[in-house]
């Protein structure tokens, strides 16, 4: 079976802690690193991850990140961007769970 997780800073993780993700992670130091430790857990499906955690990371890191299938990764933002949120899990697993 596979995880969702959350990655970002602390402010953002503490939501998807309180809905019931156990699998969240702050990061502080290395950034492109830590993604990539998790892209290669096979265990996880899709990763959440903060949108100015993607933003930090130059274009090639930030490209290696976005190609990953398994686990996808999913940048969300803290500002209100529900549409592209959904756009973006129809594009990652092809259903729309909104209907």
């Amino acid at each position: 079976m596979v995880k969702l997780a959350a990655v970002g800073g602390s402010e953002f993780i503490v939501g998807f802690r309180l809905a019931g993700i156990k699998d969240t992670v702050e990061v502080t130091g290395n950034y492109f690193n830590e993604l990539k430790t998790l892209a290669d857990k096979k265990e996880f499906g899709v990763v959440i991850v903060d949108e100015k955690l993607m933003e930090i990371l130059d274009a090639y890191q930030r490209q290696a990140i976005e190609a990953s299938v398994e686990p996808v990764f999913i940048p969300v933002s803290t500002k209100n961007e529900q549409d592209s949120l959904k756009k973006l899990i129809k594009k990652s697993i092809g259903v729309d769970l909104w209907k």
